[in-house]
């Protein structure tokens, strides 16, 4: 214990070492400058001449401006679709502020006229898909096309292909890189591939190397070399930061900023500095342009540039947490740890330890169960959700009432009369050791999943969005996390569990309400910050059950009460929360109490995402720069514990982050040891324990498990999709083919134990099939109702052929 305590302070030591105070924050724009700021950009979009029109809409949508730029576009696209000097850039600004759909017809006219050999603005075309980021090879084009482009003389088409390209192949940067320091090349070819080199910020180390090392050996003055020196700093790795090259690169810039004439490439090379001395001169020069009388359509694209230049900076700029906030954070921490230790003395058997003897309160179960099933899966998710894709998801509480009536006369006294300790001595007393291990595991599967998804959403997503700290670290903080949730779960038990579910969730509730609060004050309106109107970019609400539309009113229901019957009559996580109360009717209530705590929780993360989302719509430069706030939708709730609440409640909310998932990693570790200890290690009375006590026993499992989740924890990242995808694919995989099994135990008298094995197996196969290959374009959100389905028909279909089983 001494060695883990000391586990614990030297981790938390390193977080709070390398966390600064955000007390000043060196790259802050007043509120009338960076109006002024983006009123400029916003003018020139629509005053200006046409390719200024085009640079200054561009900025705007990378700094998250993007308010009538789709319309202003939209017009002049009807007015200049055949001008060749200038349609491509409409068509670029379109693109990039289209949904998935119509970006699809703006790229194909743009590729259009890039395959069209004598098309005058063949050379845009080219600029405009490697600025998309779309690889030519990756569209319908002719391969002897682009063959053709790139075996001709090295000129802007060659090199914008070649960036084009490079986009999806690295090797193709090496190609332009050769172009970029190439003495024997014309000027404009090498420096529009130090251009190119510039915006794709993907060089190696040892190409980096390479185009610095030419920058410094060059002393002249031409233009070329200018967009090689920004290439070379923009492309600098961060393990190069403070070594005297980078220093010299950032020098040789700023000397340039500070001389006449000023131009784009400076200021916008410029724009990728953390440095507040170059920043203050940004601002020097903003202000000294902005104070001209008179000013030329060039000096109007510098002024802009230095303008975007402040902007991508202040919404560039580390943040981190206030001391106060670290040490809210630290001492509920240590409250969860002084509960374990107030009941390790309470706990005298191992069925204490377990099931807290049979003789928990009901309600304060049902929080339990409610926290444990509302992780920081949920928590983040639902806020992420409601921003993505608006209020559909939450019509599925619609269901809550079906579901108490299911679960509580359907499943719970099915449970509630056989006295088990491990549910999954239920399959075996009805079809054999098979199916008990089949159930295992499933189990193990699913919860071992679910922990390792919940670590990595709470660390990678969540506090990595908010503490700068290198990403390699993620596993030392999990570690951190994990080991006081274990320590205070095998010191205390069930009831420790309960204790600090209970406290838990009335943290992260009261987190949610603050969101909500803070939003209001905002908006200085108790209800301003709702949105009057169906947001353009959520799904469109409909009623009917489908199987290929993501979200639907009918899908959202059924999905809901189908997870909750599966969970709560397969889930040992659920089933030892109704063990451990006293008969039916206090089992209902726990049901009872979970159900209406969820419903408030729901309800709450619903207005925290549109706290949020209001937040964000108008608080526009705190956004995550070059994102849409769709695209950001899981992380602005993080972000906004960080940039939107004051000292101390950030704190707080990371707090409710915590307790979020330890309330279900200290639940799901608790019934997964029950799980091993039942099924595997005392029914086949495995001796390698044999030295300790059982209670001593399944706390040393609560280690083993958790480093078992740690190292999954590390693989979930990779799962594609946003929160809830990733929740269906890796969590919710296992949930339906659980309950087939026990669907079978309780309702299907002539079931035996093949049908039943074989039942399991193909609900398994049917939601990987769903989840990982896409079957028949089925969406995620049907992986569990399709794989019960699936099962349970099976299951009813073999059956039929087979004599049923006998319950021992």
């Amino acid at each position: 214990m001494k060695k883990i305590l000391f586990l614990l302070v030297a981790v938390g030591s390193f977080v709070l070492s390398s966390c600064r105070s955000d007390d000043e924050r060196k790259y802050q724009l007043t509120e009338t400058e960076r109006n002024a700021l983006v009123g400029q950009m916003q003018g020139a979009v629509g005053e200006q001449s046409q390719w200024t029109k085009v640079h200054a809409a561009e900025y705007l949508i990378d700094l998250g401006y993007r308010d009538g730029l789709y319309q202003i576009f939209e017009r002049e696209d009807e007015l200049y679709n055949q001008l060749s000097e200038y349609r491509i850039g409409i068509w670029r600004v379109l693109a990039r502020l289209s949904t998935e759909e119509e970006r699809k017809e703006w790229i194909d006219k743009i590729a259009a006229v890039f395959e069209e050999p004598m098309a005058e603005d063949r050379e845009h075309a080219a600029e405009a898909l490697a600025k998309l980021g779309i690889s030519v090879e990756k569209l319908d084009i002719d391969e002897q096309t682009i063959d053709d482009v790139l075996s001709g003389e090295k000129n802007g088409l060659v090199v914008f292909t070649l960036w084009s390209l490079a986009t999806e192949n690295t090797r193709y940067s090496e190609a332009l890189l050769e172009i970029a320091i190439s003495n024997d090349l014309q000027t404009r070819s090498s420096k529009l591939a130090a251009y190119a080199l510039r915006h794709l910020n993907n060089l190696t180390p040892q190409q980096w190397s390479v185009l610095s090392n030419r920058v410094s050996e060059q002393r002249d003055e031409r233009e070329v070399l200018l967009y090689s020196l920004s290439a070379a700093y923009v492309n600098t790795p961060a393990d190069s930061l403070e070594t005297e090259t980078y220093r010299k690169l950032e020098e040789s810039l700023s000397a340039r900023m500070s001389g006449e004439p000023l131009t784009k490439e400076v200021i916008l090379a410029m724009s990728y500095s953390q440095n507040p001395e170059y920043y203050g001169e940004l601002k020097k020069v903003q202000q000294r342009r902005f104070s001209e009388l008179e000013t030329s359509e060039g000096d109007l694209g510098v002024q802009m540039a230095v303008g975007y230049a402040l902007l991508k900076i202040e919404k560039n700029q580390e943040r981190s947490l206030a001391l106060f906030d670290w040490l809210v954070i630290a001492f509920y921490l240590g409250g969860m740890l002084w509960i374990g230790w107030y009941y390790s003395s309470k706990n005298k058997t191992a069925e204490d330890y377990l099931l807290g003897g049979r003789k928990m309160n009901p309600v304060a179960v049902g929080i339990s169960l409610f926290a444990t099933l509302l992780s920081t899966l949920s928590y983040l998710s639902y806020p992420g959700e409601m921003i993505n894709y608006g209020p559909v998801i939450f019509t599925g509480m619609l269901a809550f009432p079906f579901v108490y009536y299911a679960v509580g006369w359907w499943i719970i006294p099915k449970i509630m009369k056989v006295n088990v300790t491990s549910a999954y001595e239920i399959l075996e007393r009805r079809f054999g050791l098979k199916v008990r291990m089949l159930a295992v595991v499933f189990f193990l599967c699913l919860r071992l999943l679910w922990m390792a998804s919940i670590m990595y959403v709470t660390i990678d997503v969540a506090l990595l969005s908010v503490v700068p700290i290198d990403k390699s670290f993620a596993p030392f903080i999990g570690l951190f996390l994990l080991s006081v949730t274990i320590i205070y779960t095998s010191m205390g038990g069930l009831k420790a569990v309960v204790v600090t579910d209970v406290i838990q969730s009335l943290i992260f509730l009261s987190g949610a309400f603050l969101c909500i609060i803070v939003a209001a004050i905002e908006y200085e309106s108790l209800l301003g910050w709702l949105p009057d109107h169906w947001l353009t970019h959520w799904s469109a609400p409909e009623i009917r059950f489908d199987l290929t539309e993501r979200l639907t009113v009918g899908n959202a229901v059924l999905t809901l009460f189908l997870w909750y019957i599966c969970t709560a009559g397969g889930d040992q996580t659920a089933i030892q929360r109704y063990l451990s109360t006293r008969d039916v009717q206090a089992a209902r209530k726990t049901l009872r109490v979970s159900l209406y705590t969820n419903l408030l929780a729901k309800i709450l993360l619903a207005l925290v995402g549109l706290a949020v989302l209001a937040f964000f719509m108008k608080n526009v430069h705190l956004q995550e720069y070059g994102k849409t706030v769709d695209e950001q939708a899981d992380i602005l709730f993080p972000r906004f514990i960080l940039v939107g609440l004051p000292k101390g409640l950030s704190g707080l909310m990371i707090a409710a982050l915590f307790a979020a998932a330890m309330s279900s990693l200290s639940s799901g570790l608790n019934s997964v040891s029950t799980v091993v200890s039942e099924d595997i290690i005392k029914r086949f009375n495995f001796n390698f324990f044999s030295r300790l006590n059982e209670l001593q026993k399944i706390k040393v499992l609560s280690y083993v498990i958790g480093a078992i989740v740690m190292v999954l924890s590390l693989f979930v990242g990779n799962v594609e999709g946003n929160l809830i995808d990733v929740i269906n694919k890796v969590v919710n995989l296992f949930v339906a083919p659980l309950f087939v099994l026990f669907f079978m135990a309780f309702f299907v008298k002539r079931a035996n134990s093949n049908s039943t094995f074989i039942a399991g197996l193909v609900s398994i196969a049917t939601g990987m099939a769903i989840a990982f290959f896409g079957l028949l374009g089925i969406t995620v959100l049907w992986i569990l109702p399709m794989s019960m389905i699936v099962g349970v028909i099976i299951g009813l279909f073999l059956s039929v052929f087979n004599p049923p089983s006998k319950i021992n």
